[in-house]
């Protein structure tokens, strides 16, 4: 799991979890140097979308959620937990992946994003 702050969101009935889940997207989104976040599924379909464009966040959520299921089964093939969260770089920005029981959490950034404050976003209680 991504941090315990999400584990905690997706515990609550649906109601409440889409409004917990919805919570952390927008606190991620006020970090400094990030650009969008969003929730994928695993069949690539997104929450409603927090990225600038909406071809560019549907693209995303197609990517977030290739590089997902990857991730999961490459893990199995090699006997190994499935992985919590991955980081991806390019010049131009940075993407953050991290699993959950309900699909897959974006952040898109730039490039010297603080990955520890997006953990820590991701771990602390509700404010």
């Amino acid at each position: 799991m991504s941090g315990p702050r999400l584990k905690l969101a997706l515990e609550y009935d649906s109601a409440s979890r889409g409004r917990h889940v919805r919570d952390i997207v927008s606190e991620l989104k006020r970090l400094h140097w990030v650009r969008g976040a969003l929730i994928v599924a695993a069949d690539g379909s997104s929450s409603p979308p927090s990225c600038p464009a909406r071809s560019k966040s549907d693209s995303m959520a197609a990517l977030a959620a290739t590089l997902g299921r990857e991730l999961e089964t490459s893990a199995q093939r090699l006997g190994r937990p499935s992985f919590c969260t991955a980081l991806f770089s390019a010049d131009d920005g940075t993407m953050f992946l991290a699993a959950s029981r309900i699909g897959y959490l974006v952040v898109l950034a730039d490039q010297q994003v603080n990955v520890q404050a997006i953990r820590g976003a991701l771990a602390r209680p509700s404010r």
